[in-house]
């Protein structure tokens, strides 16, 4: 690792721009060739179960979250979040 901070920054710089172009030329090339290489619904398959073994698990730990940590919100906050349409127009 650079010592520097010229050195770190730039170093950031070309990978944060390398990622910035790598990633939608990556979704460029897979959304147009997607159609021609889907054999048999196996992109299709892939993204379920990735939503399903990621996505919904994750979800599932913070509505579970949420739900063990709200009696412990104060009861300002709870009134705020209840009322947050009635209190936007208040100036």
């Amino acid at each position: 690792m650079p010592e520097s901070a010229l050195a770190s920054g730039l170093l950031t710089v070309v990978f944060l721009g390398a990622f910035m172009v790598a990633c939608p030329l990556l979704c460029i090339i897979f959304s147009i060739f997607s159609d021609s290489i889907n054999l048999n619904g196996a992109f299709e398959k892939i993204g379920e179960t990735v939503i399903s073994l990621v996505f919904i698990p994750i979800i599932l730990f913070f509505k579970i979250l949420d739900m063990v940590t709200s009696p412990f919100v104060e009861p300002e906050m709870r009134y705020a979040i209840d009322n947050v349409n009635s209190l936007r127009g208040r100036d």
